[in-house]
């Protein structure tokens, strides 16, 4: 195989779009969007992370990913999908719809329980550390909420 043989499993779309992402350090950076498949993404960041580091990656009008750094570059990082081929399939049409401008329905509300606005000055608390912070609770449903925070807990801290 030579240096210029695509090794990759699936096709990269150029698309000029930002991508919101948080990292193991529960830092939110942005960045701009290199190229993206269902396998994973490149993008231009300046960011902490580093290889195999856990991600949660927003890519404007893809929705939610999760992955992992595999590669940091000049300027930029990779990042590895994990998702199965259902969701690889899901993408594959988000990125479509992306690309051709046509709204792809099921992006529109694919939630199990309906999201109310709230944006209602509130505290959070984790009882794992007994703290408690200031925050602004974004939406909620019968199955969580969206908050914004200063000083927010790490992915995946259990908050009340």
């Amino acid at each position: 195989m030579t240096k210029h043989d695509n090794r990759r499993s699936y096709e990269r779309t150029e698309l000029g779009l930002t991508v919101r992402f948080v990292t193991r350090e529960d830092v939110e950076t942005t960045g701009e969007l290199i190229d993206i498949s269902e396998g994973g993404l490149a993008m231009l960041t300046e960011t902490e992370a580093q290889i195999g580091d856990p991600v949660i990656a927003y890519p404007e009008k893809l929705g939610r990913i999760t992955g992992k750094v595999v590669r940091k570059f000049e300027g930029g990082v990779a990042i590895m999908f994990e998702m199965s081929e259902g969701q690889r399939a899901h993408l594959r049409k988000r990125i479509e719809s992306a690309v051709s401008g046509v709204p792809y329905i099921r992006l529109l509300e694919n939630r199990k329980h309906k999201r109310i606005n709230l944006n209602l000055d509130s505290e959070a608390h984790i009882e794992a550390e007994g703290v408690s912070f200031k925050c602004q609770i974004v939406d909620i449903s019968e199955t969580g909420s969206q908050i914004r925070a200063e000083n927010r807990p790490v992915v995946g801290t259990m908050v009340r």
